[in-house]
């Protein structure tokens, strides 16, 4: 079945708030959201309701039926695990389309190296295909595993043409706030691709080709200004 991811929200998607601080935008961030899956179901409530609401402590212990003073406890928790696990580079729209572009660019290249030259030394890339679509359970991990997965990937064959339908439009673009590939094929959005980017390069990647979780994007797709494609895959 693959493994499980948040569903992606493409720039500016309105449910991604106003990104007024950066503290707006990697709250979003595909990072984060996984991150926040490792919470307890307690931890994870009081810290959305308090991080992303900003409901005072009063009312969330009210809505969990717990105490004031617990609430504050597990808000701190909660925060100090998403913050252990955080290692995140800020970036604007105009920088992630020059990752992406430099990514895409070692990709398709047919030498790993380049692609290698890229990522961290314990790169990952994760996927969910919701059991629709082929993905691995278990992530590739490494820099060199991770770049010839990729490598695989953007290689040309007729079984993946097969596979989606055709040959998809290739952008780049920007997902929960953070660099990504948007594959999509005639109109419909097939699949996004987040990059996390560090100080240290390309950390993970997380690849959501779900249709259950790509309509939103399909809809956010339609109603923007796109432009041309890089190339079309496969």
């Amino acid at each position: 079945m693959g493994r499980w991811l948040p569903e992606p929200l493409l720039a500016g998607d309105p449910m991604l708030g106003p990104a007024d601080t950066a503290e707006q935008r990697e709250s979003v961030s595909y990072a984060v959201l996984t991150l926040m899956e490792r919470l307890s179901p307690n931890e994870r409530a009081v810290y959305v309701l308090r991080e992303a609401f900003d409901y005072p402590h009063r009312e969330i212990a009210e809505i969990l039926d717990i105490t004031e003073a617990a609430s504050q406890q597990i808000f701190h928790r909660a925060k100090k695990h998403v913050a252990d696990g955080k290692a995140r580079t800020e970036i604007d729209e105009a920088a992630a389309r020059r990752i992406v572009e430099e990514f895409l660019a070692a990709a398709t290249s047919g030498q790993t190296d380049e692609l290698v030259r890229l990522l961290t030394k314990d790169a990952i890339s994760v996927g969910d295909g919701g059991g629709k679509i082929p993905a691995r359970v278990k992530p590739f991990e490494g820099a060199v595993a991770v770049a010839t997965f990729l490598w695989g990937l953007f290689k040309p064959g007729q079984a993946k043409q097969a596979l989606v339908g055709g040959k998809p439009e290739v952008h780049a673009w920007t997902a929960n706030g953070d660099p990504a590939v948007v594959a999509v094929l005639d109109g419909r959005v097939v699949g996004v691709m987040c990059l996390e980017v560090t100080a240290e390069g390309i950390a993970a990647f997380r690849n959501q080709i779900n249709p259950d979780k790509l309509e939103r994007a399909t809809a956010r797709w339609a109603a923007a200004d796109h432009g041309e494609p890089l190339f079309n895959a496969f």
